[in-house]
């Protein structure tokens, strides 16, 4: 337990740090794009790559990918839905920021601490499923509302999907790994080498992008979809727990997942879609407090 605090504190301070680096002036609010552009397209893709080039899909539950999908595509319907009658861009938030979670550099540590080593597999095929849904068709979603050059139909969709870096990361890895096999030892020290980075980049893009002044409005909106978001936490949370005939260490992993922060990578993605950086980065470091909070309830509660 204490040492997955001090790696939930470490996160929050890492954002602090990128605060107070716009604070002083040494980044401005304006450098968030290009901050985000090299965590989305180069160390998240790297670390992807070395996390998943050992990574041992298991046939039997890959039921998980499909949960990691599914939990996704609800929110992001809801957030377009209680959107429907405003402008696209406000479409493109709620789609982006209400649903994802962060599994690699949040998650899946605290869960293998708390529970060890074999929950590791059961979050990182939900994983799967929550870049596919966040990265893939949310990502595609928000980009077709937004643009309005582009004639929205499946075809521009799935180029839109195939627009966001870490979606198509995650499609080759499956794909190569699907056919057993591995990348070369000189590919992983590379990308293991700049994928050390992508924790402290995120967290830093974050910070940079934070903004804890923000006014009544943004903090109203911000606090509707953190609403809706735990809302549907605890929706899917007694759902798993009381209805679905799941092992009892895979229910509690996924309880325990669905309370976890929003994906860092989601403010970039906002950004991406001219959204508002500002009160994305504020919600995705409120999720982390409250992930370091409520996760271990869950683990408590599940017993």
């Amino acid at each position: 337990m204490g040492a997955m605090l001090v790696k939930a504190i470490s996160l929050i301070l890492i954002i602090v740090i990128g605060y107070n680096m716009k604070r002083v002036g040494w980044v401005s609010l304006s450098d968030f794009p290009k901050f985000s552009k090299i965590v989305l397209w180069v160390t998240l893709p790297c670390a992807l790559a070395t996390s998943f080039n050992e990574f041992e899909i298991s046939y039997n539950l890959l039921f998980l990918v499909a949960i990691g999908i599914g939990v996704n595509l609800i929110q992001q319907l809801a957030g377009y839905l209680v959107n429907r009658h405003t402008d696209a861009k406000t479409q493109a938030f709620g789609i982006l920021n209400i649903g994802s979670y962060n599994i690699g550099a949040f998650a899946m540590p605290y869960i293998s601490g708390f529970i060890g080593s074999e929950s590791i597999i059961f979050a990182s095929l939900f994983d799967v499923g929550n870049a596919i849904g966040a990265a893939g068709i949310g990502y595609g979603c928000a980009l077709s509302i937004t643009n309005e050059n582009e004639k929205t139909s499946v075809l521009q969709f799935l180029k839109n999907m195939l627009r966001s870096p870490v979606f198509d990361t995650y499609l080759f890895l499956l794909i190569i790994r699907l056919m057993d096999l591995h990348l070369p030892n000189a590919v992983i020290t590379f990308t293991s080498t700049v994928g050390s980075a992508n924790t402290f980049m995120a967290m830093l893009m974050i910070g940079i992008g934070l903004e804890l002044h923000l006014d009544q409005k943004k903090f109203k909106m911000a606090f509707k979809y953190l609403g809706m978001r735990y809302g549907f936490a605890l929706i899917f949370t007694i759902i798993v727990a009381f209805f679905i005939p799941f092992p009892h260490q895979v229910k509690t992993v996924l309880c325990m997942l669905f309370f976890s922060p929003i994906a860092s990578m989601i403010a970039g993605f906002t950004s991406d879609v001219k959204g508002d950086v500002e009160t994305s980065a504020f919600m995705t470091s409120f999720s982390i407090i409250m992930g370091i909070i409520l996760m271990p309830m869950v683990l408590m509660i599940m017993g």
